[in-house]
């Protein structure tokens, strides 16, 4: 159950991150709670993808601030992909 939790969390700030990609306003507060999130699971757990998801979290900050978008956000997209597929194969596996 955390798994999915985390992976929905995960694609919120996903979704914040497209938003500054392609110049949407929306409100700021949606930024600043997906970038605390993903630094402090970065912060929390300690491994290699959540040290990722903290220099995406610090990405997005930083796109947010300067208003920039950038390849590096294909990057992301294609690592939170990757991820939201491990996630929910595990999960299909687990409860088949």
């Amino acid at each position: 159950m955390i798994p999915i939790i985390l992976m929905f969390l995960d694609l919120i700030a996903l979704t914040s991150l497209t938003l500054i990609q392609f110049k949407i306003s929306f409100a700021p507060q949606l930024v600043i709670m997906s970038s605390i999130y993903l630094v402090a699971k970065g912060f929390i757990f300690k491994d290699v993808m959540s040290i990722i998801d903290l220099l995406c979290g610090i990405y997005l900050l930083i796109a947010f601030a300067l208003q920039i978008s950038s390849f590096i956000y294909w990057i992301i997209l294609a690592w939170f992909s990757y991820k939201f597929v491990f996630v929910v194969l595990f999960n299909a596996m687990k409860f088949s």
